[in-house]
């Protein structure tokens, strides 16, 4: 089973070491998305408007699979 590593960017860089064994391209991608909400649901109320989070999906030898991009905007008042 191949292990796939989700490295984000919410304003620091967040590399993740660690990776999860996963069945697929699908289950990453399926995985990304759902650890994406968790962590937007965590952040809620502390989410910072005009913010730009991303999150680079990776195989076990480094290959990009593709980005996760969430992005909030305030207008000026």
């Amino acid at each position: 089973m191949p292990r796939y590593f989700f490295h984000v960017h919410d304003g620091a860089d967040r590399p993740d070491s660690d990776g999860i064994m996963l069945d697929g391209p699908d289950q990453a991608w399926t995985g990304a998305v759902e650890t994406f909400g968790v962590m937007l649901r965590e952040s809620a109320n502390g989410l910072p408007p005009n913010t730009v989070w991303t999150m680079n999906a990776t195989d076990e030898g480094g290959q990009a699979l593709f980005t996760l991009q969430f992005s909030s905007t305030k207008p000026v008042a």
